[in-house]
């Protein structure tokens, strides 16, 4: 973990050495900035965590997560809600990537100046993809349930009410409370289901405001990280989600 215990502390030190026996070989880099925790399931994979500093944050306020109707946060990521809100030691969520990638493109120069570094994969959200937490294991989630909402942190929760204000409907500043759990099929709930909540004009509402908040924060992240790295290709990963596909609420 690059900036593990203190903010805008960035150890390349062991990148700079990997880095330096592939160029001796002369090959080529595609790196990958990681936003997002990996592992710690039961499958015994090696947990890697959100950078600890990070965590410590969380401890006092849990709105910096994803949370679910119930309350559970998801700690694989930062909640896109704080996209804009500056709750990580004076700075904003879309800042700290971004410091991140230019301490990246500056300390490694020379790489990029001679062709090593050839693309950059930028992590969008959970797993490093342009997804919510969703369908998280973590949470008991298994195929092919639909999954859940994440929109219940505090900051987000704010973003639906100013969105739903703008809309003239002050009442529809919720997330629905019929969408089913995690395992739950698209005809067991009331929102999913043939001729559901999901299209009703709340409905709509709702769920173009939870994709637009996935768009929004993918172009914030990939226009600074154009910044960052003019002239070098930018990869991202889109989610495979398309196992309800072919219902009418398009649920997965």
């Amino acid at each position: 973990i690059v900036e593990a215990w203190s903010p805008q502390k960035y150890e390349w030190f062991g990148y700079r050495e990997l880095f330096n026996i592939i160029r001796e070989f002369k090959l080529k880099l595609q790196v990958v900035m990681a936003f997002h925790g990996y592992g710690g399931s039961d499958s015994g994979n090696a947990l890697i965590s959100l950078p600890q500093w990070v965590l410590e944050i969380g401890k006092d306020n849990q709105d910096i997560f994803f949370a679910d109707r119930e309350g559970r946060r998801n700690t694989e990521c930062l909640s896109w809600g704080v996209d804009k809100e500056r709750v990580l030691k004076g700075r904003t969520g879309i800042e700290v990537y971004f410091d991140f990638m230019r301490s990246f493109r500056t300390e490694f120069d020379d790489l990029f100046a001679e062709g090593v570094i050839s693309a950059v994969e930028i992590g969008l959200g959970a797993s490093g993809e342009l997804k919510y937490p969703s369908f998280s294991a973590r949470m008991g989630r298994r195929y092919p349930g639909i999954g859940e909402f994440q929109c219940y942190d505090k900051y987000s929760q704010q973003n639906l009410r100013k969105a739903a204000k703008l809309r003239g409907h002050s009442f529809w500043a919720r997330g629905p409370d019929n969408a089913g759990q995690y395992n739950s099929k698209p005809h067991e709930t009331g929102f999913f289901c043939e001729r559901g909540d999901f299209d009703s004009y709340y409905g709509r509402f709702f769920l173009h405001w939870y994709a637009q908040s996935l768009i929004n924060h993918a172009d914030n992240v990939l226009s600074l990280a154009s910044l960052a790295f003019e002239e070098t290709q930018i990869i991202v990963k889109i989610p495979a989600v398309y196992w309800w596909y072919k219902t009418t609420s398009h649920a997965a």
